[in-house]
Formats: structure tokens, C-alpha cells, sequence
């Protein structure tokens, strides 16, 4: 299999996907280019990129939808340039937002998880679950509706690991910020003693 896609790589070389560099997936002066927010921080969400940038919004949707898994690694890359310095996050428990089981299994991997793993080694799986699949947050239009979506999606297991820690939430893209409040909550009460959110852009 390996000599097998390095066959492939000679025939068919990855690409940049800004600037079309041979053997690079997104390049550091392309990652470098990225859109900033508006607003790099809103209701305790630091925001990375604005999702409406072209390259951004194409390599997230690779990540999430072709399983593109390598483009995880420059999206942290683009994280710790942003955002991971102002935070001092060596005391804090990494946990990426979780996936239902049924879209686990479906996609095989969580694409949060794996910018997360990107980001530090202190991560956490056993703190945060979903407990039941919800519509994706992208197919609900309404503010109000997204909200009700979420409610009562996520459960905090192990408190006893968590009690009067600080907790970084990470995920790939914010869009109105209820999945993180959410989130938040329930953290808060399991018995964190800070959450806030990192995601790579805000749609």
C-alpha cells in the first residue's frame, strides 16, 4: 500500500489549495493569507478566520466532508498562530466537541478531534458526549430553531476530572455559537471552572 501512494503521489502530487504548489496541501504563505474575523472573539468564542474566505471554506469542507484528514495540521498550524498564543493553555483540558455516534460511525472520525490532537496532547474524549444525533447545524436556517436543536444534546461524564478545571472547546466552525453555549453549560455545571471555545472560523 505505501509504495502504492507513492506511486500515486509521483503520478498525481498534492496541491496547494490556494496557490497550486506541488506537494503542499495549504501552504504557509496561502495559510498566512487567510481572511481574520471582524470579531475575533464573540460570547466567549475565540474565532480564527472569517468561514467566508475561499480557501479556508474549501479546506474545512474537505476536512469534514472528503475526509481530507491531513488538512487538520495547518488548520491547528493557522490556530496556534491566531489564537493559541493569547491563551496560556498548558492548565487547560483540551476537549474537542463530540460527534453522535450515528455520524461517527457515518464519517468515521471527528474532524474537531483531530485539529484538537493538532493542538496539544492534553486531550479529553471521556469528558463530553453527544447523546443523541441532532440535525447538522448547517441545515437549520432559523436562530431560534438551531437552538432548540441543541438543547439537551450533550452530557458530561467523569465530573471528577474536570471539577475546577479550565476547559478549551474546540471545533472546525461556529455559526450562530449555539453548539458551543451549549456545550458550555453543560461543562459548567458538571463543574468546570472556565469554558471558552477556539474554532478555526465563524460562518
Amino acid at each position: 500500500m505505501k509504495i502504492f501512494n507513492k506511486i500515486l503521489a509521483l503520478l498525481f502530487p498534492q496541491k496547494c489549495l490556494g496557490c497550486k504548489k506541488e506537494n503542499e496541501i495549504l501552504c504557509p504563505d496561502c495559510l498566512g493569507k487567510i481572511n481574520r474575523p471582524d470579531t475575533p472573539y464573540l460570547k466567549g468564542v475565540h474565532i480564527t478566520a472569517n468561514y467566508q474566505d475561499q480557501i479556508v471554506k474549501k479546506a474545512l469542507w474537505m476536512l469534514k466532508y472528503q475526509g481530507v484528514k491531513q488538512l487538520a495540521k495547518p488548520l491547528a498550524e493557522l490556530i496556534k498562530e491566531r489564537v493559541w498564543k493569547k491563551l496560556e493553555t498548558e492548565n487547560w483540558i483540551i476537549v474537542p466537541i463530540p460527534l453522535s455516534s450515528k455520524k461517527l460511525r457515518y464519517r468515521g472520525y471527528n474532524q474537531a478531534e483531530l485539529i484538537a490532537r493538532e493542538l496539544s496532547g492534553n486531550i479529553r474524549t471521556d469528558i463530553l458526549f453527544k447523546k443523541f444525533h441532532t440535525k447538522s447545524q448547517v441545515e437549520v436556517k432559523d436562530r431560534e430553531e438551531r437552538l432548540a436543536n441543541i438543547i439537551g444534546s450533550f452530557e458530561a461524564r467523569n465530573p471528577e476530572k474536570i471539577k475546577g478545571k479550565k476547559i478549551i472547546l474546540i471545533d472546525d466552525v461556529c455559526t450562530t455559537g449555539a453548539t458551543m453555549s451549549e456545550a458550555k453549560k453543560v461543562l459548567k455545571l458538571a463543574g468546570a471552572k472556565k469554558v471558552v471555545g477556539v474554532v478555526v472560523a465563524r460562518g
